[in-house]
Parts: structure tokens; C-alpha cells; sequence
């Protein structure tokens, strides 16, 4: 099995405020490949701590895969170090130094003695072209390791990967691993990460070569199977077996698999029984209807959002009771299934969705504590809810606000319990 150390480079990663986000999507990639990442390094751009990190990493992963410094800058060092590290030369890349130039020329940008430097390259390194920058990634081998170069920059990173570097580490392992690495992600709501615990306690220990793991976060708890076996097919049965297990245990607090999101299982849904949506949002403030609409072909199912902050939105708009709000008061059950109705009828949908709630940080009485929140969903028939107290600080309360009313929709449509 092929170990992997994943190496951000560059200062504004230590400083805070810039979040390494180019080893998530690393990640995921390279296991889909069979290779496991066992350390991720986040290094400035002091030159000394770079070669340092590279040879570390060089001792305990046979995979290296840096982002960052790439650049025409003068911090942008990653390309001389790593010609040290690795005892090449920098040479010249005409075919790139020919694809800079043109991307430049083409923006009527400047072709600078600094932008040119992006063409220099360890020597014998295989070239991994840039589509949509001027600095291009870079791979190399030495012995039984290989080093793969690409830029701090997301996007570019992403399409040199998915065009051409990933090609290069499938067949760099398919020489030298020796195993098979599995992973699925199974996406829960409703449940914490202890009852999930608890309904798993004994698969963890249930197969040999598989790992289950538990992460918590505002969507839910994310289950992850991990299987590595020598044998291909072996690895796929024990991954079929302990998914059905744990299937069974969560039940239908199970809600996607994979890159799944709750949005997105929704949309689905909803297309697939031809209904429609219209959404009423307090304490949100439009988050449910923007994950509702940020799914392609969303005009399909989505008719209106209606955000309904202050009592008189709600009764202008929703024609909620001002009686009901003033007795019940505007964060109630109450209020909630009355917000779903107004929205239904009003656009004339199949179904009202509804959420309010206090958000925090103030605002909050002993009754009706900071991150209570009811939710309610209308349909020609009646209105259902559910109520929920929510830890955590303002924005952490509205997302898991709206996954809530999305989940509420989709237990719906479901035919779920309601709970």
C-alpha cells in the first residue's frame, strides 16, 4: 500500500485567515487512486523549512505532492528547492516558456523576465500542463518515490490534477503498490457521533484490514469505511458487508452517500415525484433557499423564498395571525406550521417549508434559549414540525437550521417518520 505525504507551501497558510483547502481535494483524489495519506505538512516559504519538510517526507512517504510557490514571486521557491532535494538542475522548458508567452500575449499582459521563470524545471521532470494559468505542475521520480509539483492556486491546481497529474500517479502506482485501499462515506443526520458509536460498537473491530471512523459537523456525522486488502475483489466484498451493516443501524437516519448533500438528495426527490417548494425563512434568512437553488435544474421544484425576519413580514406576507404571534410568540411551533402554510398558499406549491428560531448570540430567554428553532413543512392536507436547540455560535445555528428543514423534506418525501 502506497503512502502519501501531502505539502502545502506558503506563509499566508501559517498567518491565519487562508485555509489549506487544496489537501481535501487532494485527498479524496488520491485514495480513489489506492494511495493512503498518512501526513499533511503546512510549510512557510522559508527555504531552510521547505528542504526540510521535503526530506522528511521523502523518509516516510513514497508519494509526495506539494501545492504552492509556483509562482513568477519572490517567495514562489518550491521549484529551485526541490531541484536541490532532488540533485537536477533547472532547465529551460521551451513548450512552456512558448504557452506562457501566448496565455500573456493573449491577455495583452506583459511576457516579464519573472513570468518566465515558471518555465524553468527540474530537469527530466514530466511536464503537467496549466489550462487555465501560467505556471505549470511538475512530476518526478527518484527510485522507488516520486514527487508531484502544483500550484497553491484551487482551480488551477484541480485541472492539472484531473487532467493530466492524476494519470501520472495511477500509473506510478499501479508499478509499485501491492494492495487495495477502499473508502465510503456514509452521511448521517439526527443522530450524534456517541448514539452512532454506540450502534456501531461492534463493527469496529468486526473485520480485519477495515476501519471505521466518526466525524461530526454542522451536516450531521459522516461515517467513513475504510478496507485495505491485497486482493482487489476481496477488499470490494468486505466493503459491501460492512456498508449493509452499518445501513442497518443508522437506518433512515442515513441520508447520502459519497459527495452526496442533502440538498442534492432533495432535488432529486422532488424531481422524481414532480412536486414543488416554496420556502418562508426567519432566522436563515434565504440559507435554505440558496442550498435549494444552488442544485442545477432547481426551477423544476423551487418556486419562492420568503425571508420573513420581523413580525410584520410575516403577517404581510405569509398572512400569519398577529394574535398567534403575539401569544405564541414569533419563534413557536405555532408560528412555524402558520409560516408554512402562508408560503404554500401564497405561491400556490405543493408544499411550504418553514424555519424560525433565535440564532444568537442574543436574544434568548430562559423559555426560549439561544439556538431554539422550530421547523415546519405544509402540504394540502396539514402541517408537520419539528423543534430543535442547537449549540454553537450564529452562523454554525442557521446551517444547522437549514439542514434540519432539508432533512424535514426529505423525511417527507420519504415516506419517514417524522420525529
Amino acid at each position: 500500500m502506497l503512502h502519501a505525504e501531502i505539502i502545502a507551501i506558503g506563509s499566508e497558510l501559517l498567518l491565519g485567515g487562508t485555509a489549506d483547502t487544496n489537501s481535501l481535494f487532494l485527498a479524496d483524489e488520491l485514495l480513489k487512486i489506492g494511495i493512503e495519506v498518512r501526513y499533511k505538512t503546512v510549510v512557510g516559504d522559508d527555504p531552510k523549512d521547505i528542504e526540510h519538510v521535503l526530506a522528511q517526507g521523502f523518509r516516510r512517504a513514497q508519494v509526495l505532492i506539494t501545492t504552492g510557490g509556483l509562482g513568477p514571486t519572490q517567495d514562489d521557491l518550491t521549484r529551485k528547492i526541490v531541484a536541490r532535494v532532488m540533485g537536477r538542475q533547472l532547465v529551460l522548458h521551451e513548450p512552456t516558456l512558448k504557452a506562457i508567452t501566448e496565455r500573456l500575449t493573449a491577455r495583452k499582459r506583459p511576457v516579464t523576465a519573472e513570468q518566465t521563470t515558471q518555465a524553468l524545471l527540474p530537469r527530466q521532470a514530466h511536464v503537467l500542463p496549466n489550462p487555465v494559468g501560467t505556471a505549470p505542475g511538475f512530476f518526478l521520480t527518484k527510485e522507488d518515490r516520486c514527487l508531484m509539483c502544483l500550484p497553491g492556486v484551487a482551480s488551477e491546481m484541480k485541472r492539472i490534477f484531473t487532467e493530466s497529474g492524476g494519470a501520472r500517479l495511477e500509473e506510478f502506482a499501479g508499478k509499485a503498490a501491492s494492495g487495495t485501499l477502499l473508502r465510503r462515506r456514509l452521511r448521517t443526520f439526527g443522530l450524534t457521533e456517541s448514539d452512532i458509536n454506540t450502534r456501531l460498537a461492534d463493527l469496529f473491530q468486526a473485520e480485519r484490514g477495515a476501519a471505521i471512523g466518526l466525524q461530526a459537523g454542522e451536516a450531521g456525522v459522516e461515517i467513513s469505511i475504510t478496507i485495505k486488502e491485497r486482493d482487489a475483489q476481496t477488499a470490494q466484498s468486505v466493503l459491501k458487508r460492512m456498508e449493509r451493516a452499518v445501513r442497518e443501524r443508522v437506518g433512515d437516519h442515513l441520508y447520502a452517500a459519497g459527495s452526496q448533500t442533502m440538498e442534492g438528495v432533495v432535488a432529486m426527490q422532488l424531481k422524481a415525484k414532480g412536486l414543488t417548494v416554496a420556502v418562508a425563512e426567519s432566522c436563515t434568512g434565504g440559507l435554505v433557499a440558496q442550498r435549494l437553488t444552488s442544485v442545477p435544474g432547481s426551477s423544476a421544484y423551487f418556486n419562492r423564498g420568503f425571508v420573513v425576519y420581523s413580525d410584520r413580514a410575516k403577517t404581510d406576507l405569509l398572512k400569519v395571525s398577529e394574535s398567534l404571534i403575539r401569544t405564541k410568540g414569533a419563534v413557536s411551533a405555532e408560528v412555524a406550521q402558520a409560516m408554512a402554510q402562508g408560503a404554500r398558499q401564497r405561491s400556490e406549491t405543493d408544499l411550504g417549508l418553514a424555519v424560525t428560531g433565535i440564532a444568537g448570540p442574543s436574544g434568548g430567554t430562559k423559555e426560549k434559549p439561544v439556538g431554539l428553532v422550530f421547523l415546519a413543512l405544509a402540504d394540502k392536507r396539514q402541517a408537520i414540525g419539528r423543534s430543535f436547540h442547537f449549540s454553537g455560535d450564529r452562523e454554525g445555528i442557521r446551517r444547522r437550521s437549514s439542514q434540519a428543514a432539508l432533512d424535514l423534506l426529505r423525511r417527507y418525501m420519504s415516506g419517514k417518520a417524522i420525529e
